[in-house]
């Protein structure tokens, strides 16, 4: 029933905002004419829940999503039991699921993490499924102990399809409150007697709109319900803590291999980051979800015995060793998907554990392989967290600095073929990223870089990446490419050249500028454009060659970006510099207002980005 930690949450990732006058999101296929669920919740923090669904057959593509209803569950913790299912033709006939048509069978792991689990997902199959049916199934779940003993969360989003009702109701003790927020949903005075209280909502929605692109999760702002007994995120930290503290406690293993670590460092920051290093470079991450295993860690002396673990257990083996060498941390939540606030009701939204160190304000995530200790990666920027050892709320960096340049040095010749070299610096987060992807990269890999981006310009040619010193860690990063290609310009005569600065297609200037474009208006907040990018091209012209016009120089400074683009023409090669700093001062997220206010810059970036040299060739004579 419940989504674990390290484990992308499934709430309504791709679910579109209930729509005012807009209804381009609508998927027809499917209508969903009833969804309800009632959960009967004990003191404890069990419960079970009836989910009671009919689903109508609209179009031919809504048959293959509609002929099987999965249901997952945890088979340590939980059972599930299929009460009913039909389905029901359109001349009312109701053609009965059979028992051999319930089928069990193991939950699918995720394409490239090693997982242990016992999630098992029990599928209704319908009979004879077509246009114009009804899918009816009802089921009843039992969770045997909660994840939290004495507590109770649940979520509920909008589907994508036309929903005519859905609702849900909770029946709890009366003295177990229960706290809500709701948006779209309407409330039903809350009922007592015989010493227990029933609240119920229910919502119903037909256009819908689509996500736009870049927006953040659709539970940052769409239509939800959202229910908890806990009474802050406080409450919930300090009893996630209080279950696992025993799990980082150091033992004698975790304690001399810490004294190997840190016997030559002299500072906190720098043992710290040794012991992050560490555990990141030698503990494989493998997902192992037995039991509530979703939120309890294995202890820290048994991670390090066996060398793997979850994020959970990476944070725990962290927390034991930086315990071993004087430096107190505690473990910490967070959203590492697309989420960036916290609900107003308390919700186990968090997917991710990591430790924070107070006394360095230094987070650390060993899970994140590919970065080095003190990085985040850029999904976990901007974050508001939970302290558990405390309870209190923090917050990670809103970034941490990047630089990316490139030196374009490109030689035209008459025929209108070229061969270039681009030498490109990265500094600061993200060198050992990119370092950790070249080195993944085979020989026939690296051939086809040049040949690649080129392609995407629709430029024929070849080349080589040279990769630069790999083996020497540093804060900034070199490499390059040199290539050939046989068809650049449409020499002789009278061209438009773009003005391009760069070559890279996925890191350049014009990508970053072309990709806050994508969306003419935004009413949904949406993940800004961030990072600072500067580019140098020299393009040398072939003999006789005359510049016609460039473009003009362009400077934009505001709250948003700082942008500076400058041409010239000296002897026969045209040279252009280009300057992007983005982002957005004390937030990764832009509001729709922000979109509004930056339109204009963006406009003038475009166009520039999109700007020509006019190059005239004369045909050569005689010919």
């Amino acid at each position: 029933m419940y989504k674990t930690l390290c484990m992308l949450v499934c709430v309504a990732l791709c679910l579109p905002l209930a729509a005012s006058g807009k209804d381009d999101g609508t998927d027809t296929s499917l209508i969903i004419q009833k969804a309800a669920r009632h959960f009967v919740v004990q003191r404890d923090g069990s419960f079970t829940v009836t989910d009671e669904s009919l689903i109508q057959v609209n179009e031919t593509r809504g048959v293959a999503a509609a002929a099987q209803h999965a249901y997952s569950f945890n088979r340590t913790l939980e059972t599930v039991e299929v009460l009913e299912a039909y389905n029901e033709k359109p001349d009312g006939r109701r053609i009965a699921v059979r028992p051999e048509q319930i089928t069990l069978q193991q939950e699918g792991q995720y394409v490239g993490v090693p997982m242990f689990q016992d999630s098992q997902v029990k599928t209704v199959v319908f009979p004879e499924v077509a246009v114009g049916d009804k899918l009816y199934a009802k089921a009843r779940f039992t969770r045997r102990a909660g994840i939290f003993p004495g507590q109770f969360f649940d979520t509920a989003y909008p589907s994508a399809y036309p929903t005519r009702e859905l609702s849900q109701s909770y029946d709890l003790p009366a003295d177990m409150p229960l706290h809500a927020d709701a948006d779209g949903f309407t409330a039903t005075p809350a009922s007592t007697h015989d010493g227990r209280t029933v609240y119920r909502w229910t919502y119903s929605q037909d256009a819908i709109a689509r996500n736009e692109i870049g927006a953040v999760d659709y539970v940052d702002f769409g239509h939800h319900l959202l229910v908890s007994t806990f009474d802050s995120y406080a409450q919930l930290g300090l009893a996630y803590y209080k279950g696992n503290a025993d799990a980082a406690r150091p033992g004698d293993r975790v304690k001399a291999q810490v004294a190997v670590l840190v016997k030559d460092l002299r500072t906190p920051r720098d043992k710290a980051l040794a012991i992050a290093n560490w555990v990141r470079a030698n503990i494989r991450y493998v997902a192992t979800y037995i039991g509530n295993g979703g939120w309890v860690p294995h202890g820290a002396e048994d991670v390090l015995e066996r060398h793997y673990g979850d994020c959970k257990d990476h944070a725990t083996l962290t927390e034991a060793m930086l315990g071993a060498a004087g430096i107190d941390s505690t473990p910490v939540l967070i959203n590492a998907g697309n989420v960036y606030k916290l609900q107003p009701v308390v919700v186990a939204s968090f997917n991710h554990a990591i430790i924070y160190v107070p006394s360095l304000d230094l987070y650390l995530d060993s899970t994140a392989e590919d970065f080095d200790a003190g990085e985040l990666p850029s999904t976990e920027w901007d974050k508001p967290v939970i302290l558990t050892k405390t309870g209190q709320i923090g917050h990670t960096p809103v970034r941490q600095g990047v630089q990316r340049r490139s030196r374009l040095h490109m030689r035209l010749a008459a025929d209108g073929s070229a061969s270039f070299d681009d030498e490109f610096e990265i500094e600061g987060w993200g060198t050992e990223t990119t370092r950790r992807m070249q080195r993944r990269l085979t020989q026939a890999q690296k051939a086809t870089v040049v040949e690649s981006w080129l392609n995407q310009i629709w430029v024929k040619g070849r080349g080589s990446l040279d990769t630069g010193d790999l083996e020497h860690p540093s804060q900034v990063h070199a490499y390059g490419v040199h290539g050939t290609a046989d068809d650049w310009a449409d020499f002789p005569g009278t061209i438009g050249w773009p003005a391009e600065s760069g070559i890279d297609p996925n890191t350049s200037v014009k990508a970053a500028v072309l990709g806050m474009s994508l969306e003419a208006t935004r009413t949904q907040p949406y993940l800004c454009q961030d990072g600072e990018f500067d580019e140098d091209a020299v393009i040398e012209l072939p003999a006789g060659a005359l510049v016609l016009a460039q473009p003009p120089d362009l400077h934009i400074d505001s709250p948003y970006f700082h942008y500076d683009a400058q041409f010239h023409l000296q002897a026969h090669a045209l040279s252009m510099r280009r300057h992007l700093r983005a982002g957005k001062a004390d937030s990764r997220v832009c509001t729709p207002a922000d979109f509004q206010a930056m339109q204009s810059d963006i406009q003038k970036m475009v166009r520039d980005v999109r700007s020509q040299f006019i190059l005239q060739l004369p045909e050569p004579q005689g010919g």
